[in-house]
Order: structure tokens, then C-alpha cells, then sequence
């Protein structure tokens, strides 16, 4: 079973779940949570020693966020943001929530990333996965990009400045990764970077690494 981050993952049993951050009275609202929806997202962080997944529970408020451990024992089945994307799940949102800006682009995005390896995540991801009514009309609209599926060297960042001016016109705020078997790249961040430098985000932590699209002087 791989196992990546972004990836939601159904609970079979939520008592696989372990927290170290808070006592079991203190769990109020997560437990809410999952009887509702019983999905947790996979965290970018390193696995348990025992081979539990770092997960994260959401919560209704922003401020309703809890980390967790899972036993791969406890994971029903895994939603992917690319499986999200294939099956073009935001169709299947419930009616009255398709008007939500990020529900609303879903379909132009699908066109401006085809033959792309993508999907969202964020709060759009879940709701399109799961039904759970977690968007709001401010959400911003978070996407994830198999950078392996994208051309290498010039030609790959002539491609991210193209969509970044496409998405900067979208009426939804985007943040976009670019997910790489070492980490994780913001689009923004590479596009604009002078200093030939940029965060990679990895399961230890940020690290400042050389530009992955270092070019040639023309």
C-alpha cells in the first residue's frame, strides 16, 4: 500500500487512530468529525516507528485541526487528489454546492491541466471525496501536480509560467505543489525564485535546495 501526502484515507475502525497531543476527553469535536465524515488526510511527516501513517483530522472551524497516527490496519480504502481528479468527482457534489467558487472552476482547471498527472486537495479534495460540506465561498483552491508528468528543462518552466499567468486569472485564489518522490515544490516559488534557490518540502521539514529547473544561460 503506498501511501502519500494529500492522500485521504476511509476509517474502518477510528479506534486505530492514537493522539499524542491531546487526552481522550480533550477529543470532542474530532470524534464529531469522523462520525460524519470518517476520512483523515495524510500529513507530510515521517511514519511511526511502528509504521503508523502521520494523518490529520479536520474539523467545521479553521481552527479545528489535529494530528494523529493511524494504523495501516484501520485504513478502509485510500482517495488519491489524482483519483479525484480522474473521476472528476466535483460532479458529484450536491447541487446547492456547486455554485462555491472552487466547485465552479473545477471543470476549466480539468482543461488547463489535461495531460497533466493532477488533482485537488485542501478543503476542495475532501469535500469532492467525501460530501462533507467543508468549502466555504473564501476557500482558496489547493491542487497537487505529479511533477514526473511534467517536461523537463526549459520546456518545464516556459510550462509552469504559462499556468501560473492562466490560474492568476481564475476567480479563486489556487496553490499549487508539485509533488516529486523527495518533496514537495510550490509552483508559485519556482516561477518567481532569482536566487537559484527554493523550498523543498519533505516529510523532515523544509529544506532550502538548488532550483530543480536550473537552465542553461541563453
Amino acid at each position: 500500500m503506498v501511501i502519500r501526502p494529500h492522500d485521504l484515507i476511509e476509517l474502518s475502525d477510528i479506534a486505530a487512530l492514537s493522539f499524542t497531543e491531546v487526552e481522550d476527553e480533550g477529543l470532542g469535536w474530532v470524534k464529531d468529525s469522523l462520525r460524519h465524515a470518517p476520512f483523515v488526510v495524510v500529513r507530510r511527516a515521517p511514519f511511526s516507528g511502528s509504521g503508523h501513517i502521520p494523518v490529520g483530522i479536520r474539523g467545521d472551524q479553521r481552527s479545528q485541526r489535529m494530528g494523529a497516527y493511524l494504523s495501516p490496519a484501520g485504513a478502509a480504502r485510500i482517495i488519491t487528489p489524482y483519483d479525484i481528479a480522474r473521476q472528476q468527482l466535483w460532479n458529484n457534489v450536491s447541487e446547492h454546492r456547486r455554485p462555491l467558487p472552487v466547485i465552479r472552476v473545477m471543470q476549466e482547471i480539468a482543461k488547463v491541466l489535461s495531460g497533466c498527472r493532477w488533482g485537488p486537495a485542501g478543503s476542495g479534495g475532501f469535500e469532492m471525496a467525501t460530501g462533507a460540506p467543508v468549502l466555504k465561498e473564501s476557500s482558496d483552491l489547493d491542487l497537487v501536480i505529479d511533477m514526473s508528468s511534467v517536461q523537463e528543462g526549459r520546456a518545464q518552466a516556459e510550462w509552469a509560467s504559462r499556468l501560473l499567468r492562466l490560474l492568476d486569472r481564475l476567480p479563486v485564489r489556487t496553490d499549487i505543489q508539485l509533488e516529486t518522490p523527495e518533496g514537495a515544490y510550490l509552483l508559485h516559488e519556482l516561477v518567481k525564485s532569482r536566487t537559484g534557490k527554493v523550498l523543498l518540502r519533505t516529510a523532515r521539514g523544509p529544506e532550502l535546495v538548488p532550483h530543480p529547473w536550473k537552465l542553461e544561460e541563453a
